[in-house]
């Protein structure tokens, strides 16, 4: 038993490492098998529990000062271990399949939350919510969506640019679709540094372009890199859309960023991600 559960585990790495090879068993892979399982045990205990919440980073408008909406990141509230980014969860629960479900009722506690900055008196425009490729390829999706409730223009859902490759998916463009008409404004987040094509972005009709912090962090000392946020600046007005620059986190930035047109700022400078209290 013990060796045909050891071999059991080579045979795995080899098919993770794209088959075709051999592996030999180390109690390194036994040890990482272990730990994946124990986390795959906590994460649906944690889904059942209510544990997967969001953190909110501000978004401010670039004229007014004022905050126009925040950016809802996933946190996982570990009862042993505090809040975890995604970073320390995220493969395992790709894994097992339940980042449809950790997206979900983040988006349900976002919504919740507006609402309760509304009774308070504090004005936040609206949200922007990650939403994963599977979940966008869910035909269950718009069906799960209703359900919440969502009042128009309240939520956006932010997609990597690196979704969008050059097969065309027709239950993504479908799901696209009807997410618009229920009033959810559509984001690329990271542009600049994934495969979306001028065709696609255009069929998107997406309502804001946030530029990865890459192209940020070098705006004031590199002149390619600010060609570049130009460029992409002058492609989003010329599509009626807004531009989001992330990252930013010093006033020399800012002052550069500022210079080019930017219409929202996001990043350290003006706040870190944070729990709604």
């Amino acid at each position: 038993n013990d060796l045909m559960t050891k071999s059991d585990i080579a045979l795995y790495r080899a098919k993770e490492l794209g088959r075709n090879c051999f592996e030999f068993f180390s109690n390194d892979q036994q040890a990482r098998i272990v730990k994946a399982r124990e986390v795959s045990e906590e994460i649906l205990w944690g889904l059942e529990l209510g544990q997967f919440i969001p953190f909110y980073q501000p978004q401010f408008d670039a004229h007014s000062g004022e905050i126009v909406g925040v950016e809802a990141l996933a946190r996982w509230d570990h009862p042993d271990k505090g809040v975890l980014s995604p970073f320390e969860f995220l493969k395992v629960a790709e894994d097992i399949n339940v980042i449809d479900d950790i997206d979900h009722d983040v988006l349900a506690t976002v919504l919740n939350d507006l609402k309760f900055w509304e009774e308070q008196g504090i004005s936040v425009e609206h949200a922007s919510v990650n939403i994963s490729s599977p979940r966008l390829r869910d035909e269950n999706l718009i069906r799960r969506l209703k359900e919440l409730q969502i009042e128009p223009g309240r939520i956006t859902f932010e997609l990597l640019e690196s979704i969008f490759l050059d097969d065309r998916d027709l239950v993504v463009e479908r799901n696209l679709e009807k997410i618009k008409q229920m009033g959810i404004d559509i984001e690329i987040d990271d542009f600049g540094t994934g495969h979306a094509s001028l065709s696609q972005l255009i069929d998107m009709s997406a309502s804001v372009i946030k530029v990865d912090r890459e192209f940020v962090e070098r705006v004031e000392t590199s002149e390619r890199h600010r060609k570049i946020v130009k460029m992409t600046l002058d492609l989003a007005k010329s599509l009626d859309m807004q531009t989001i620059a992330e990252g930013v986190e010093t006033q020399a930035q800012l002052r550069v960023l500022k210079d080019m047109g930017f219409n929202i700022f996001q990043g350290y400078l003006f706040g870190k991600p944070a729990p709604i209290e």
